[in-house]
């Protein structure tokens, strides 16, 4: 409906009028045959509420002038306090962090353990190089007597480390026995027979490769170190405790 605002018959009541506004139907009716009220009317704000509105409106205009004349008037003092505190700020926050600047004292200590911590490793190699030296070298092994042989073949645990020089026989050197150690039989001395060697040892190799070209029934000159004593099975069901010793170089000097 686009007529303009006034009073027309009720669309659904042909008995009464109702008031068009312009945009839609108010709620207000009226009897059809009556004199149609004045149309509704929006309230007006009262004189004294108009006049507490520009109260409100004045003051606060001169709260905002007020607050700028102040701004005004301190900020040359504010800017300054507010420098200062930035700087006192930024001198704390660098005051706490921690320095990265070593003194002379520390580099020099620093430098002192780098170099003692370097010559204590070239000092372990210097000694590792030496014993390595020592065991390669066949005038470091014992040339002993029979009966000192015994000695250690019946107690080689108090003899353990000892460097000496052994003959003898491989007796075994297959599945059994492992790639790294075999059994013989052996004595300080060298015999013309291979049934003269009558002590059973176990001569071990800490590294394979020495004892490769090695197999059984081989006639060989050993220089070994005294280790700890070994018990091992029997083909007969029972065990044995025998003597063991570390080989550190071996000849094979013929076969039996």
């Amino acid at each position: 409906m686009n007529s303009p605002a006034g009073w027309y018959p009720d669309p659904g009541d042909p008995s009464l009028v109702r008031y068009w506004d312009g945009n839609q139907w108010s709620p207000r009716t009226a009897p059809k045959f009556s004199t149609p009220p004045p149309p509704p009317r929006r309230p007006q704000p009262s004189a004294k509420a108009a006049k507490n509105g520009k109260l409100v409106a004045t003051g606060f205009a001169l709260f905002v002038v007020t607050g700028v004349i102040v701004a005004l008037i301190g900020g040359g003092s504010d800017a300054g306090d507010d420098d200062t505190g930035i700087a006192a700020a930024t001198s704390t926050a660098a005051s706490s962090l921690p320095s990265t600047t070593k003194s002379a004292a520390e580099v020099q200590a620093s430098q002192q353990a780098a170099a003692a911590s370097s010559s204590r490793a070239a000092a372990a190699a210097a000694a590792a190089a030496a014993r390595e030296a020592e065991r390669k070298n066949p005038a470091a092994y014992e040339q002993l007597s029979p009966r000192d042989f015994a000695l250690i073949a019946k107690d080689s645990a108090a003899a353990k480390n000892r460097k000496i020089v052994l003959y003898g026989y491989v007796a075994q050197f297959d599945s059994v026995t492992g790639a790294n150690q075999f059994r013989a039989s052996v004595d300080s001395q060298q015999f013309g027979s291979w049934y003269d060697y009558d002590h059973n040892v176990i001569i071990k190799a800490s590294d394979r490769n020495l004892i490769a070209n090695v197999v059984e029934d081989d006639l060989v000159t050993m220089w070994v170190e005294v280790d700890e004593p070994i018990t091992y099975d029997t083909t007969l069901g029972g065990s044995t405790t025998v003597p063991s010793f570390k080989v550190n170089m071996i000849e094979v000097t013929g076969s039996k």
